[in-house]
Order: structure tokens, then sequence, then C-alpha cells
């Protein structure tokens, strides 16, 4: 059953209304003034059409020549922060570098402070094993 839904027929005739008034209207409008201005060209001499066609023609450009000069403007600006940001970069980038590696020596320092005490019991140890070994080869020497 692929029955279609009822439409609610107050909101359709309002949407009908704003169809006509909204789009269909201007479009009919628009059209009249272009098919009047159409009939003005036929009628105009040479010299007055060129210079309609000339006046059309600024029309159409100047947007686009607008768009062109934010787009340029834009180009210039981005440059210029570039340019910017690469000569403050390398002052930066040693900032930071000098930190990193201040950074880096404090690390390595508390890890041989964290480190310390094991590697005192280890070689404490190994100095043990080794004087055992020591004092155990010279009594086996002395027999």
């Amino acid at each position: 059953m692929n029955r279609q839904r009822e439409r609610n027929p107050l909101t359709h005739a309002r949407h009908r209304k704003e169809v006509f008034w909204q789009i269909s209207l201007p479009i009919a409008i628009g059209g009249l003034i272009l098919l009047v201005l159409a009939g003005f060209s036929l009628a105009l001499e040479a010299g007055e059409a060129s210079r309609w066609a000339d006046i059309s023609l600024i029309w159409l450009i100047a947007p686009a020549m607008l768009m062109i000069l934010i787009t340029l403007a834009m180009l210039a600006v981005s440059i210029y922060v570039i340019v910017k940001l690469i000569q403050a970069l390398p002052y930066y980038s040693l900032q930071l570098l000098n930190g990193l590696i201040l950074i880096g020596r404090y690390v390595r320092q508390a890890e041989d402070r964290a480190v310390e005490p094991f590697m005192r019991i280890k070689t404490f140890s190994a100095s043990a094993r080794a004087l055992g070994r020591q004092m155990t080869r010279k009594s086996t020497h002395s027999k």
C-alpha cells in the first residue's frame, strides 16, 4: 500500500502562496525586465548599443575584480605573516632546543639519583663476591 499521505490543506495553501510570491513572481518580473531591455537594445543605434555593451561588461567584470582583489590582499597578508614567522622561528626554535636540553639534563640527573641506591647495592655485592672468590683462591693455593 503505497498511499500518499494527505496534505494539510492550510499549510499546502500557504506553501503555494509563498511559492508564487517568492519564486514565480520574481522570476516572471525578471524575465519581463530582460525582454524589455532586449527590446531596447534592438532599437538602439550602433554607437549607443556599444556603449550599453561596455556598461554591461563593466558590471559583469566588477564582481570578479573585487573577488580577485580580496584574494590578492589575503595572499599578501599571508606572505607577510609567513616571512615574519620565518624570521622569528630560528630564535624561538633555539629557545625551545635549549629548554629541551635543560629538561633532558634534569631527567638524567633524576634517573641517576633514582638508580644510585640500586647501583651501590650491586657494586657492594659484586665487590663482596669478588672478595669471596679471592679469599677462596688464596685458601686453596695455600694448601
